[in-house]
């Protein structure tokens, strides 16, 4: 998922396989690449140490100008408004998340 403002700024959040559709080692973890892709860097301070099971679809995480947002299929929503920095839960105990739509009003 790219930046809404800054092109070369793109996220990912990567799950095991397909045929294993959890995130890499059971953790939640979104990388970023400032370079377009050249390098990343992991952002997960704040979200949950894991074990996690539930996976994250396409349509679950979105980046707008109010932040980054990903949505779970155990039901949360975790926010960075700092690029990825940090991370906060901000909501739980939802049916299974299957998109995510964020903006500034």
């Amino acid at each position: 998922m790219a930046h809404p403002s800054r092109p070369d700024t793109v996220y990912v959040l990567p799950l095991t396989a397909d045929v294993d559709r959890t995130p890499v080692d059971h953790r939640y973890r979104v990388y970023r690449s400032d370079d377009a892709g050249a390098s990343w860097q992991p952002c997960s301070t704040g979200l949950p140490e894991g074990p996690v099971y539930a996976t994250v679809l396409r349509d679950a995480m979105t980046a707008s100008e109010a932040g980054l947002f990903f949505g779970t299929r155990d039901g949360e929503v975790h926010c960075s408004r700092d690029d990825g920095e940090t991370w906060s839960t901000v909501a739980r105990h939802l049916p299974d998340v299957l998109t995510v739509r964020a903006a500034v009003l």
